[in-house]
């Protein structure tokens, strides 16, 4: 009838204005005099989302790289004479009536002031009152162990290297360049993001594609803006407890004697370690780097391979009972003739292939015309489909290689391969190693390594450098080749080498299949004694590490810092790469071949790690030769450090009490996180909590406990002290105290 039509229109209109509303509240449009647009919003708890509408607009990007943990802040309308824009708790930006982006910290004080919004432009300047310095932009071998970001930054993923649109500047704020998908495009030297970015003093400029939205971050310091990044790039997913331990991996795994005869070698050898990775020869009966586009007929994609896995389920359950997780290397391409013929009819294949040589030519790319398009949500659900059956034979997580096919290659992998898990283990928390990554990927739960590195005392020297640039980028979850991978290492340089991935957040080792394995048991009994004490420390530093991986979830201070974060204030250490924060464990391992060490520590009390003794009075530099066992760590006073029992595997756990030792001099805590380390419950707060607290007047560390301890979790502690003194064991319960006196005089 037409009431009903008319009520029914009433009512279209009222949906349509309250529609209308709630894209006001949601974005708030500036119409500039140059006939531009800029849409000014939040994005999280403490972003700002810039949008530059230069024409026909499509409303805003949708890119993977953001997808924060929290909800968008609220924010109110401004006008003033310096502009009009938005405000929110942690600062606002405005438009100038010239067409400038003004960024206000929440005090009110100028961050940046950009160049004049140009009509359909490609280029923005920012420009601050002083000039400035970048960090958290990546890093690649040219620029490893310098922490700051310099000259130029074109954002890439290729083999040893990453680079993002993103920086945090000591102007006072960081900033994220996001522009479509669609732009990204490859080269010889990597798959390129069109979002580039240079500084030179108090100037950043960046250079795009459009359309383009700017992310800023009002933030005081580097802690406060990488912390504001990853709350819009989402904040690191807990990875399961196991790969906290330690990853043997190597090519060259010929059969399934091999494999057993060198597991065996760990469990009897007492080697500490949790799971190994087999390269090419797990699946495929073969290299697929010669292949044409078309593929070969007899190659197997999704396959056992029959020497090393005959039987592969009875062969996994076995591993599993002897404490040891399997993964196997992944390709992001097709060598089947059969499955490429069916995914390049069904458009699949990415018209590029992966840089680093051609084996046929001077293109510089192989893989051409066989690569797999992962951001397609139907070839994900094929890829699914191949795959899932490794998961129910027994496969724990996945190493990806060379997916440095397109920016987001890795990220787009990984979902296909999470997809698969959700589908036969639900519940299971999903992992794999990638060698580069793009922004937003930690939320996944994974981690990487640097690529192709060389046995060096160069490259070894990169490492630590290239671990904390990556998680200022991005990426908290890093390690390497440890030994290198290119040709054939040393015991002094393996030994410091394992040295340094005891304070990794991934420690593994790696080799090329011509080169000797870099297990312990073959490189003479001095060095691998040495490389066995550093195995043992991993596995003690288990608890202490799982609970900063909990801590970096649940407020986003990553478990690895650079000194430039943990003191900011101190011109000695800032810049430094050689050293670094574990938690509150400073660590300066050796990287040199003539084993001199070189530690600068901060103003204040610093004991030795984990041996104890007497304290040394910062700022200090201390220098000199170290022996082939030493890992030069220390800890400030009023440090609370948890470490387990050695245990051969994470499976152990928890192995006898927990010990925990405490530093006197000043008050200090530490939180003990532990969970199931296999589900995901832990997000819904299946977790038990320790809060250990040391009373430095009293020499006393209590403690209360929260949530149910499970079988693995620590049910009993003892307190030991720098110089010897130690408690008697007692049951952790629902909360205690422990009283230690005499020994604790310094």
């Amino acid at each position: 009838s037409l009431e009903l039509l008319c009520r029914g229109y009433v009512v279209g209109m009222v949906l349509s204005a309250v529609l209308v509303s709630l894209l006001a509240v949601v974005e708030h449009r500036i119409q500039l005099p140059q006939g531009n647009v800029v849409a000014l919003s939040t994005r999280g708890p403490s972003a700002f989302r810039v949008r530059l509408i230069g024409g026909d607009d499509g409303g805003p990007l949708s890119s993977v790289m953001v997808e924060p943990d929290g909800e968008d802040a609220n924010f109110t309308l401004v006008s003033s004479a310096a502009g009009s824009g938005i405000r929110a708790v942690f600062g606002e930006v405005l438009v100038s009536s010239a067409g400038e982006v003004v960024l206000r910290d929440a005090a009110g004080a100028e961050l940046a002031r950009s160049s004049t919004i140009q009509m359909g432009g490609t280029a923005l300047q920012l420009t601050s009152a002083e000039d400035q310095v970048l960090y958290g932009a990546g890093a690649g071998p040219d620029d490893a162990t310098v922490l700051r970001s310099e000259g130029n930054v074109t954002p890439l993923v290729v083999n040893r290297a990453t680079y993002v649109p993103h920086y945090f500047s000591t102007a006072g704020y960081s900033a994220l360049g996001v522009v479509s998908a669609e732009d990204t495009f490859i080269t010889r030297e990597g798959a390129i993001y069109p979002a580039s970015f240079a500084s030179s003093g108090p100037s950043v400029s960046w250079n795009f594609t459009v359309p383009f939205e700017l992310y800023l971050m009002p933030a005081a310091s580097l802690e406060a803006g990488t912390r504001a990044y990853y709350d819009l790039i989402g904040r690191p997913r807990v990875p399961p407890k196991w790969s906290f331990g330690f990853i043997a991996s190597r090519w060259g795994w010929d059969n399934r004697t091999y494999i057993e005869d060198t597991l065996h070698h760990f469990r009897d050898g007492q080697f500490p370690a949790d799971a190994f990775i087999v390269d090419f020869l797990w699946y495929a009966n073969g290299s697929d780097y010669a292949f044409h586009a078309e593929g070969e007929p007899w190659f197997n994609d999704f396959e056992w391979h029959n020497t090393t896995f005959p039987n592969p389920r009875e062969q996994m359950e076995k591993y599993r009972d002897m404490g040891f997780r399997y993964a196997g290397i992944r390709k992001p391409r097709l060598g089947n003739s059969q499955l490429l013929a069916d995914a390049t009819s069904k458009g699949w294949i990415l018209p590029q292939g992966e840089p680093g040589g051609d084996p046929f030519g001077s293109s510089g790319f192989y893989g051409v015309g066989r690569e797999l398009d992962f951001a397609q949500p139907a070839l994900r659900h094929w890829y699914a489909d191949h795959q899932a059956h490794y998961l129910s034979d027994g496969v724990s997580f996945w190493w990806n290689d060379e997916g440095e096919t397109d920016f987001f290659t890795f990220h787009w992998w990984n979902v296909a391969q999470a997809d698969t898990l959700r589908r036969t283990k639900p519940t299971d928390r999903f992992y794999a190693l990638n060698r580069a990554f793009s922004p937003g990927m930690a939320r996944l739960g994974v981690g990487f390594w640097t690529g192709d590195i060389n046995p060096t005392w160069g490259d070894l020297a990169q490492q630590p450098g290239m671990m904390l640039k990556w998680g200022l980028a991005g990426s908290p979850y890093v390690g390497c080749d440890i030994g290198g991978f290119t040709g054939e290492t040393n015991a002094a340089l393996l030994a410091r080498w394992y040295q340094q991935g005891v304070f990794l957040p991934i420690m593994r080792v790696h080799s090329v299949n011509v080169a000797t394995p870099h297990w312990p048991w073959l490189w003479g009994a001095e060095a691998g004694e040495v490389m066995k004490a550093a195995l043992e420390l991993r596995y003690r530093l288990l608890p202490y590490h799982y609970s900063l991986a909990h801590r970096m979830y649940d407020t986003g201070q990553l478990w690895m810092r650079s000194m430039a974060q943990a003191f900011p204030s101190s011109d000695t250490t800032s810049e430094l790469t050689s050293q670094w924060m574990d938690g509150e464990i400073l660590v300066a391992p050796v990287l040199s071949e003539d084993s001199q060490m070189e530690v600068v520590l901060p103003t204040g009390k610093w004991y030795p790690f984990p041996a104890g003794g007497a304290a040394v009075q910062g700022p200090a530099t201390l220098t000199g030769a170290a022996n082939a066992s030493d890992i030069p760590a220390f800890v400030a006073a009023g440090s609370v450090v948890p470490l387990g029992p050695v245990v051969q595997h994470t499976g152990a756990l928890p192995g006898g009490p927990l010990e925990v030792l405490v530093f006197p001099g000043a008050d200090g805590s530490f939180e003990l996180v532990d969970d199931d380390g296999e589900s995901t419950a832990y997000e819904q707060g299946a977790t038990r909590r320790v809060q250990f607290t040391w009373t430095d007047a009293s020499a006393t560390l209590s403690w209360t406990a929260v949530g149910t301890p499970g079988p693995s979790h620590f049910q009993q502690v003892f307190v030991t002290g720098p110089s010897g003194a130690r408690s008697g064991v007692v049951d952790i319960a629902s909360g205690g105290e422990v009283r230690l006196v005499a020994e604790f005089v310094v």
